[in-house]
């Protein structure tokens, strides 16, 4: 061997030789130049060239086996076949990428598609449900396997233990704590509430917040006092039932007076004033009711009137009198023509009798049925001969008087109104539409709703979400000067700009036409392309939702300080991979 090939081989030795004997701090040096990057702030304990083998196996990487060796609890789940790892195999490094930096997330979980109660086997329902994407409520150390699913865990026990440990005996999560009782099945204690009971607020009987066991209820009086003054003995429910405290099960049939129609709501009192058991009479009407009719009839009450209803009698007042009530006469009350109390004699049959106010002051005399019929007392069956259909609608409920005003002197109705809407209707958009009302506004529309008017028609037709929203929305009330002067009207004439309607939610970072990237089918941004970077987004980058880079954040814009989502963001790696 040449010389020169003997001092390289002699390098190499020493080279050799300089690795195995060097110092503890040459080998982390070189454990710092063998290593991909540093290792998460969990594991940092394990830096160092010489702890890789606490994870790596020689000439397999890393290892379930190695993992699972330190992650026991893991470990005996997934063996159990339960949680997030019940169906991981041999695979952690797939999931679970080291060397990703201290601040790296190796238990990256997606809170907008887990699923609690599949891999938990507690489900956040009810009032839970808002805890889903906030884990650390209930998740205080890093550690998921230690969290308890009893109640207490979280909540403190106001019960002091008295009602046992399964607060879901009358808690449920669909509910908050303090609206527990409007859910809880009284049938399942040992009192069944019935009846009236169910009405009764807890606290009536339940005084104290512990105050749910040990409470009296073996007779009606350990809570209610009697009122009979133990007349009727000691068993409210001889005569009572819990359907209602006014409820009586006697059997008044069994009685000379069975309690019919209205008088079998009467209470007991109103009747028995001087006591239960004293003898009433009840031979006639007038032992109980006062005859109000007076001498114009002294027949008794029964001849007119029934248990059923003492008002409205079936008084047959065409036989009986010769003047039959009929349309809008038939509902009257008796008193509204029997005016002198419930004296029903003398009553004049003449419609001024009654109808005092004559509308048209003696000008077409006093045969008002020539015109008028009960049914409606409205002119019957008349039909204006010109334009029929102008006069339906809500034009058929107005007075004559509306259109046909009085003349100055014979007081007769003035003939042949104009038929323009300005002759009785003020123009409500003061000047902005012009007076040719009818091209927007119809007879038919309730509250002559503008059914004939259409928004194409405009220079800004309604489209997606826009078809939707009120008008008002767009078209405020406002008072201001309008082309007919100043007064307040719904404004018409308003832009059609987005920034109109809609304030800058990007503080203006961008120009103001928001149709380059929204829809009025939603507003949501559904596709946007970035120009200039197609390649950098086709790839990996592709998947990342926008706020991954564009984030929400409060600061100076354009537009001036606020907070916005960021739009204009760098595009050099470190902009959003700072170097470690």
């Amino acid at each position: 061997m040449s010389r020169s090939g003997t001092d390289a081989l002699w390098t190499v030795l020493a080279a050799i030789a300089i690795v195995l004997w060097a110092p503890a701090a040459r080998a982390g040096q070189l454990g710092a130049l063998a290593s991909p990057g540093a290792l998460s702030k969990a594991h940092a304990a394990l830096e160092g060239a010489a702890n890789c083998a606490r994870c790596h196996e020689p000439g397999r990487k890393v290892t379930a086996e190695r993992c699972l060796s330190c992650h026991k609890p893991i470990a005996d789940r997934m063996a159990r076949r339960i949680g997030v790892h019940r169906n991981v195999t041999n695979d952690c490094v797939s999931c679970h990428a080291e060397h990703a930096g201290a601040d790296a997330d190796l238990r990256h979980i997606e809170t907008r598609t887990f699923t609690h109660q599949l891999e938990t086997g507690f489900a956040l329902d009810g009032l839970h449900a808002k805890t889903a994407a906030a884990c650390v409520s209930c998740h205080k150390t890093r550690s998921f396997l230690n969290v308890q699913t009893a109640c207490s865990s979280c909540h403190t026990d106001v019960h002091k233990g008295t009602l046992g440990a399964n607060c879901a005996t009358c808690h449920s999560t669909k509910v908050a704590f303090k609206a527990a009782a409007s859910q809880f099945n009284h049938s399942t204690a040992r009192f069944a509430l019935t009846g009236a009971h169910q009405t009764v607020a807890c606290a009536k009987c339940h005084t104290t917040k512990n105050s749910f066991r040990g409470l009296a209820f073996d007779s009606c009086t350990s809570c209610h006092v009697p009122p009979h003054h133990k007349t009727l003995g000691p068993s409210c429910t001889t005569c009572h039932t819990t359907e209602r405290w006014t409820t009586r099960t006697i059997d008044h049939s069994k009685t000379s007076f069975p309690l019919a129609g209205l008088h079998a709501q009467v209470t007991c009192t109103k009747c028995h004033q001087a006591g239960i058991t004293k003898p009433l009479k009840f031979d006639r009407c007038s032992a109980c009711h006062v005859n109000v009719h007076k001498e114009s009839i002294k027949d008794d009450c029964r001849a007119c009137h029934t248990e059923k209803g003492f008002r409205g009698a079936p008084f047959d007042h065409a036989v009986k009198t010769g003047f039959v009530l009929d349309g809008k006469h038939q509902p009257l009350a008796c008193a509204k023509c029997h005016t002198r109390a419930a004296d029903f004699s003398g009553a004049s049959r003449t419609c001024v009798s009654c109808h005092a106010d004559d509308k048209h002051k003696g000008t077409y005399g006093q045969q008002c049925d020539s015109c008028h019929r009960p049914t409606g007392f409205d002119v019957a069956h008349f039909t204006h001969p010109r334009s029929p259909e102008f006069f339906g609608d809500r034009h058929t409920g107005v007075s004559c008087v509306k259109c046909h005003a009085p003349t100055a002197t014979a007081l007769r109705a003035a003939t042949s109104p104009s038929m323009t809407c300005a002759t009785c209707h003020s123009d409500v958009h003061l000047g902005q539409v012009g007076t040719a009302c009818e091209r927007c506004h119809t007879v038919s529309g309730t509250h002559f709703a503008a059914l004939r008017f259409s928004h194409e028609t405009t220079p800004f037709p309604l489209t997606g979400r826009h078809a939707s929203i009120e008008c008002v929305k767009c078209h405020p009330t406002e008072t201001r000067a309008f082309p007919a002067g100043l007064g307040t009207a719904m404004h018409l004439r308003t832009g059609t700009e987005c920034r109109s309607c809609h304030a800058d939610p990007h503080l203006g970072q961008v120009d103001s036409r928001c149709e380059t990237c929204h829809a009025t089918n939603t507003f949501a941004v559904t596709w946007y392309t970035h120009r200039g970077l197609e390649d950098f987004f086709a790839g990996f980058h592709g998947k990342y939702a926008c706020r991954s880079c564009h984030k929400k954040e409060a600061g100076i814009f354009p537009a001036g300080v606020g907070t916005a989502v960021k739009l204009k963001v760098g595009r050099t790696c470190e902009a959003c991979h700072p170097k470690f």
